[in-house]
């Protein structure tokens, strides 16, 4: 009995080590790269993300964004699920679609190519994070400052 509880308390201790990192998770850098259209109000865009994850592997998925100007709703940003390597800082091409909101045109999005415009910009995400232990959770974030994602 005394070396079932061992096993499991060592068990327990070696799943937990790292869990107190995923605070220090963090974004280093983001490049856009191929940009194509998707129909007439949307376009799908590659990224180059490298993130800097001192914690344990993680399965990122439902990453979904709604970007705001002055509390009007631009567009929704939807990312391909993918997995981020434990204790590296890693290059990741990411995969996303940019769609624009209904009442939104084409020329309405074109004023927002002034960088001036971009900074006062807020949006509301949220995503799916899985442990390799299957453990999971839903993170959403709300008035998020575009400039400070960027």
């Amino acid at each position: 009995m005394r070396r079932l509880l061992a096993l499991a308390l060592a068990v327990i201790m070696v799943s937990l080590t790292g869990c107190g990192k995923f605070d220090d998770i963090s974004v280093k850098d983001v490049r856009l790269g191929k940009v194509s259209p998707y129909g007439l109000r949307a376009v799908d865009v590659e990224l180059m993300v490298e993130i800097d994850n001192p914690a344990q592997l993680i399965k990122i998925s439902d990453v979904e964004a709604v970007i705001k100007y002055c509390g009007k709703v631009l567009g929704k940003v939807t990312v391909d699920p993918f997995t981020m390597k434990g204790r590296t800082v890693e290059k990741y091409d990411l995969k996303a679609r940019i769609s624009l909101a209904e009442d939104v045109s084409f020329y309405d999005m074109l004023m927002f190519l002034d960088k001036k415009i971009l900074e006062n910009c807020h949006v509301d995400f949220s995503m799916k994070g899985q442990l390799r232990c299957g453990l999971s959770k839903k993170i959403k974030e709300t008035d998020v400052p575009l400039k400070k994602l960027m």
